[in-house]
Parts: structure tokens; C-alpha cells; sequence
């Protein structure tokens, strides 16, 4: 078991504490982007960016790789641009108590080749590509979506 990971007791406390850094990917193929509907609260059963929390000692581009492959069995890409960071404030998280994460959201590419060994792991129920904004979106995606250079449909 990987060293960075902490007992759920533990993190149950922290997150009650502490904002929670992560790192949020808008994944590019062509034109399109990928979302994942989520199994986890916060947002549960929402169509979400990829992504998660960052280790202790843990570059940018580490997690994002790391998460790239965890959650979307994605192991090549071919470009991140660092797209901006929110504050995300929620009244009931993971534990049923309220929460912050701090979440930096990147651009990546990838190839179709990538595109086509999707798979996704145990916090999200389905993945689909999106090729503009929706209006029932969530706002934090609206935001980095536009700035990913989507348009609204």
C-alpha cells in the first residue's frame, strides 16, 4: 500500500479541519471534453472533471499523471496548461459534514488512441464526451470549460 495514503479515520478528521488541495482535469480529445458523473458526494450523480486530492510531496504533474491513470486508465498525454484554481465550499461532503477543497484545474490532451482504453474506477458511475457547455452544467465547470476554450451551446 502506497505510504501517502492515510486511514479514512484520519482523513475524516483532516477534511473537518482543512481545506483539501487537489488537482481537477478538463481532459481534451479533438474537440471534445470529458466528463465523469460522480458516485462520491460532493457532487454526487453530477457530470464533474476527473481529479482528486494531492499528496504530501506531490508535484502538479504527479497527480495529475496519477490521476490521469487511477481514475480513467489514461497513461499518455500530450500537453497540460494550468487553467486557474477555485475555492469550492460545500455544505455536505464526504462524510456528511461541510467541507473546502482548494482545487487547481488543468488542461490536458490527449490522443484518441488514449481516448479509446477509457476506463473508469470506482467513483464514478460513467463517462461521456461533451463537445460544448451546457446550460445545466455546474458553474465551476461553465467557468473552466470557457476558459479551456468551449462555448456554450
Amino acid at each position: 500500500m502506497d505510504k501517502r495514503f492515510i486511514s479514512e479515520n484520519l482523513y475524516k478528521k483532516i477534511v473537518t479541519l482543512l481545506p483539501i488541495c487537489c488537482v481537477d482535469l478538463v481532459v481534451k480529445m479533438a474537440n471534445s471534453f470529458l466528463l465523469a458523473k460522480r458516485l462520491d458526494t460532493p457532487y454526487k450523480g453530477i457530470w464533474f472533471f476527473p481529479g482528486g486530492r494531492i499528496f504530501f510531496g506531490e508535484s502538479f504533474e504527479a497527480a495529475i499523471k496519477r490521476k490521469l491513470k487511477e481514475e480513467l486508465n489514461i497513461r499518455n498525454f500530450r500537453k497540460i496548461k494550468f487553467l486557474g484554481a477555485e475555492n469550492l465550499k460545500f455544505q455536505r461532503g464526504r462524510f456528511g459534514k461541510p467541507g473546502q477543497t482548494i482545487v487547481n484545474v488543468f488542461l490536458v490532451k490527449i490522443s484518441k488512441g488514449d481516448g479509446s482504453r477509457l476506463r473508469l474506477d470506482k467513483t464514478h458511475s460513467e463517462w461521456r464526451w461533451f463537445d460544448a457547455i451546457r446550460k445545466d452544467f455546474h458553474p465551476y465547470l461553465k467557468k473552466f470549460l470557457t476558459l479551456a476554450g468551449f462555448k456554450q451551446k
